[in-house]
């Protein structure tokens, strides 16, 4: 998986973007349902690759290994949120979905972190900068869920599939978050 990755991440990464772009265009006779569904696919492959990079960076911390392959999936995250971020801002306005910008600021925030984390996570020495990146990005798309799950998504009902995903991201912070801390814990046992 990880030559894979640093090899073809970027393509494979965009391929996908388009195939489900195409996938919905072929089956959509309404280019504002295309969008929508692009949208909102697009953003449950991010959910993948977002767990897939926290996989990635825990397996690096916890082994004191090199976080090029995290870096590199990092960076395929955010070519991928940078199309589905296209999507979601097409549907939107072909869909008049009206905004209410207070709700986009934390949206926002996480989306600029996306972008620009891959750049410096060689720079970041300090493991908790790393973590504010995952657990922020982490807490907006649970959040995100969460909106989903009330039902307060204009035009798309609560599926199984938010609540499943909603529960997996809770678990995985919780899981990777214990683990990295108890390895903190051990190290610092180790040196008293």
């Amino acid at each position: 998986m990880e030559s894979i990755l640093l090899k073809r991440g970027y393509v494979l990464g965009v391929l996908l973007e388009v195939v489900l772009f195409l996938y919905f265009y072929n089956m959509e006779p309404d280019i504002n349902e295309v969008f929508k569904y692009a949208a909102r696919y697009s953003g449950r492959l991010s959910l993948g690759i977002y767990l897939l990079c926290f996989y990635l960076f825990r397996s690096a911390y916890l082994n004191k290994k090199s976080l090029e392959i995290t870096q590199k999936a990092l960076g395929v995250f955010a070519v991928m949120h940078v199309i589905h971020f296209f999507f979601l801002a097409y549907s939107i306005h072909l869909n008049q979905v009206p905004i209410v910008p207070t709700r986009l600021a934390g949206g926002f925030i996480a989306y600029l972190m996306i972008v620009v984390y891959p750049f410096l996570i060689e720079k970041i020495n300090r493991k908790a900068f790393h973590l504010t990146y995952f657990y922020y990005v982490g807490f907006v798309m649970i959040m995100t869920y969460i909106s989903r799950v009330r039902g307060q998504f204009i035009g798309a009902e609560p599926e199984a599939f938010h609540y499943i995903a909603l529960i997996v991201l809770v678990f995985v912070l919780l899981i990777f978050g214990t683990q990295m801390v108890l390895k903190n814990n051990s190290i610092i046992t180790k040196k008293n």
